[in-house]
């Protein structure tokens, strides 16, 4: 029974993140990225590349770096459980946790049990990792539980040298390439640090013939179809995303990942820094988290960043011990892997991006525990652990935060909750087309609406370019078609700025009378969109 206890503790922190998640679900509208995958689910067609086997058109490529794993996986799901919030963020929530429980596995062979406990429950209550994964923005969920499989795998192989370990690692990495291929930021990193540390036992695995297949087959199988997209359209995903990036600097980068550390990272982006109106329908228990904050006086970060910077400076210690290896593995995978999403245009300054090297420095400060235990078994070991569980409390008091801002402020116009009843809405106008003219709207109409209401599916950002003849005839043409609903955001909450009086001005021009149907507000009454008719 004794033994079983750490696995026990370790199930009661990966169902915590699970329950806590769960929290989060209803707070906030599917989000454009977030449901971006639908598109090859109810148009394969209209993705970057799909393969026709017989009469069928099978999705492969989403765009030129994600591909359509998380479609495949979640075709089944909506067909049994329909496209609500709790399909669409439960199934994503479920591999983070998994993600959660596999790094506690990976983590007790590292550290031993208490200190996998102490680090698993600092990863479990971390508000960045925890809400990105619920909200899938990036998506991330899936990357996270394929490089936990594949940290897991590897060590495994490490350890009994058996080939299916070593297939296991390698399918897991070729999945998570298709699934995003940002994940070369990983795979390229941490290659390159296996070739720093490893080489001996690299040349061992190109040396046999089991070994190689394995290590080739895994890959092979895995990546696929990113590798037969990258054959039909010559190197697309490399030409089109791997530009340096000389206009960010690496300082505001870094910020980023301070910001991933100490959990403030998506306060204004997915919550309201201030309320816009009183929550309607306020229940009991949602008074709870603003009591809280109250009290703790509105936490804005966590203690874990001082503990993972310091985790990552005392790194060198840990080189005169038994795991000297795998902790430079560690360390140079992480600073290869983060210099190569710092360096590329358009990646590194955003959280979900950024949120994507965890649970690596989690890992690092499980050996430097680890090496601390071992220097000064009595206090150094208790403080260790100590100062972690600490800072897993200080995670739990961000994570109220972010749910006090959701229940008094309401979440950001990218993540209204206005965007169900819209849809609910338009639902009302059969036969009709929607003309979605800013950005963050026409996705979550084929989501909530489960591909069943017609769009406009070139819309996104066409009013933007009414300089160019193609955007303004068919917007000219979409105009003069009766069954066109026009939908923007209110004025001033525009994705696009400017883009709803441009549509008007645009449509004024040409003899149209702008006529608003309908005004969709949030639960805490802000207008968010409305639902525009242009009639002569």
């Amino acid at each position: 029974m004794r033994q079983a206890l750490p696995w026990l503790a370790a199930a009661g922190l990966t169902l915590l993140f699970c329950l806590t998640g769960a929290v989060f679900i209803p707070y906030a509208g599917a989000q454009y990225d977030e449901v971006l995958f639908t598109d090859a689910i109810y148009a394969p067609e209209s993705v970057e590349y799909f393969t026709t086997i017989g009469s069928s058109k099978v999705p492969v490529m989403l765009m030129t770096y994600i591909g359509t794993l998380k479609a495949a996986l979640y075709l089944p799901v909506f067909k049994l459980l329909g496209n609500n919030h709790v399909s669409l963020r439960v199934p994503v929530l479920l591999a983070g946790a998994a993600a959660v429980f596999v790094f506690f596995v990976v983590a007790r062979r590292l550290g031993g049990a208490k200190i996998a406990l102490a680090v698993t429950a600092l990863l479990a209550t971390d508000a960045v990792y925890l809400l990105t994964c619920v909200f899938d923005w990036g998506p991330v969920a899936l990357q996270h539980f394929l490089l936990a499989a594949a940290l897991y795998s590897g060590f495994r192989y490490a350890e009994t040298k058996r080939a299916r370990w070593l297939f296991g690692c390698n399918l897991a990495t070729g999945l998570a390439l298709w699934d995003k291929a940002i994940f070369l930021w990983l795979l390229a990193g941490f290659g390159v640090a296996l070739l720093f540390c490893f080489r001996a036992e690299l040349w061992a695995i190109a040396r046999s013939r089991r070994l190689l297949a394995a290590a080739a087959g895994g890959f092979l199988l895995g990546a696929a179809p990113f590798i037969y997209y990258n054959y039909r359209r010559p190197l697309q995903t490399f030409l089109a995303n791997t530009q340096v990036d000389e206009s960010v600097p690496i300082s505001f980068k870094l910020l980023s990942i301070d910001k991933a550390m100490d959990g403030s990272g998506l306060f204004g982006y997915i919550v309201r820094e201030s309320p816009e109106g009183y929550p309607e329908n306020l229940k009991f228990a949602e008074k709870v988290p603003l009591w809280l904050s109250g009290m703790l006086r509105a936490p804005r970060s966590s203690w874990q960043h001082l503990l993972l910077v310091a985790a990552l400076m005392l790194a060198p210690l840990t080189w005169f011990g038994q795991r000297r290896r795998l902790s430079v593995f560690l360390l140079l995978g992480l600073v290869f892997s983060a210099l190569l999403m710092m360096s590329t245009r358009n990646a590194g300054a955003s959280q979900h991006h950024t949120i994507l090297l965890w649970p690596i420095p989690q890992l690092i400060l499980v050996l430097v525990l680890a090496e601390a235990a071992a220097r000064w078994p009595r206090k150094g070991a208790a403080a260790a652990l100590g100062v972690t569980l600490f800072c897993a409390l200080s995670n739990a008091a961000i994570l109220n935060q972010y749910l006090a801002q959701f229940i008094s402020s309401g979440p950001t116009v990218i993540w209204t909750n206005a965007i169900r009843p819209l849809v609910n809405e338009l639902g009302r106008y059969h036969g009709r087309l929607v003309f979605a003219a800013d950005w963050g709207i026409s996705e979550q109409v084929q989501f909530y609406g489960a591909g069943r209401i017609g769009f406009h599916r070139p819309a996104d950002g066409t009013v933007l370019s009414l300089h160019e003849p193609l955007s303004r005839a068919y917007v000219e043409k979409s105009l003069a078609d009766p069954k066109t609903l026009f939908v923007t955001h209110t004025e001033g909450r525009e994705a696009f700025g400017g883009v709803r009086q441009k549509l008007i001005d645009f449509a004024a021009e040409r003899g149209y009378r702008d006529e608003i149907l309908h005004v969709i507000k949030d639960r805490h009454g802000v207008p968010i969109f409305e639902i525009h008719e242009f009639k002569r």
